[in-house]
């Protein structure tokens, strides 16, 4: 059941995706969705002229999987509750043993109002985290195992593809933001992989902290801001000084003299790489011309 209920809320969110961008003739309408589907053109037929305002596009779409969601019968509910972990005190908001927003924990109103404004709809506080969930969560911050129970289901597409490959960024390690534009297949969209990255709804689980500006700086933090995404890089065991050292240098990638293979300062191949082995470049091209090539694991781009 709970595949079918998946199958039938991706075909609803992608459906919904190409009517809000104008593109109905790519929706194929059956029973199941014509209701909502009606609702979306609609909506989009009698919106202003213009640029729609992506806050509203999104909600929308939020609220439109979930009625689709709830009518195939799968439960909706949202609950939420605090968990210690090895970097503070995170509010985790979860549905059917899946985390589907996390940040730290400040105030209840202010975490119940966060959700209410996301979700449009009201969370039920738990005295405490289903175990498994804060079980997960807890082993995952500290490094000891990926926790995977998370739901971006409800997120468009692109954003999707955006966090889902910035989980693979290893513990330790940074990317920049051109680096997950290449990996899902759109290297033009370095800006919209930013724009993703700053609204992740779990950030610390999907590890946005992980990518970073071209130039080799931090960059903003959806988590807290630049301080707190040091702090978090720190904890993980990323070489922050020697990354911002680096940068200041005009250093973006590191060679090795012995082998020829060019990586990322922070990838943990680059990291073995003895000092007076090491060959600083400003880019892969240059690398590539003193006959270089990317390393095999941190794939630069």
């Amino acid at each position: 059941m709970a595949r079918n209920t998946r199958s039938l809320s991706e075909r609803f969110a992608a459906a919904s995706d190409a009517l809000l961008a104008g593109n109905a003739g790519a929706v194929t309408f059956n029973a199941d969705l014509e209701p909502e589907l009606a609702l979306a053109v609609r909506l989009r037929d009698e919106a202003r002229a213009g640029v729609p305002d992506p806050a509203f596009l999104q909600g929308l779409r939020r609220e439109s999987v979930a009625r689709v969601a709830a009518a195939a019968g799968h439960a909706t509910t949202l609950r939420w509750a605090t968990v210690e972990t090895a970097i503070g005190t995170l509010a985790l908001a979860y549905r059917n043993g899946r985390v589907v927003y996390c940040n730290r924990f400040e105030s209840a109103p202010a975490f119940e109002r966060d959700l209410a404004r996301v979700f449009g709809e009201q969370a039920g506080r738990d005295t405490a985290a289903p175990a498994k969930i804060a079980r997960g969560v807890q082993e995952h911050l500290a490094g000891r195992r990926r926790f995977a129970a998370i739901d971006l289901s409800w997120l468009p597409p692109f954003q999707q593809r955006v966090l889902e490959k910035t989980a693979e960024i290893p513990r330790g390690e940074v990317r920049p933001y051109a680096w997950v534009a290449r990996e899902i297949g759109a290297p033009g969209a370095t800006r919209a992989v930013g724009t993703a990255l700053g609204h992740n709804p779990i950030p610390f689980i999907v590890p946005c902290h992980r990518v970073v500006r071209a130039d080799g700086t931090l960059g903003e933090y959806s988590g807290g801001g630049p301080a707190h995404k040091e702090r978090v890089l720190t904890l993980e065991g990323a070489p922050v000084a020697e990354l911002l050292a680096g940068a200041r240098r005009g250093e973006r990638l590191r060679g090795s003299r012995t082998t020829h293979i060019v990586c990322y300062p922070s990838c943990h191949a680059a990291r073995r790489i003895r000092p007076e082995n090491a060959a600083p470049f400003a880019s892969l091209t240059q690398a590539q011309s003193a006959g270089y090539r990317p390393c095999a694991l941190c794939r630069p781009a």
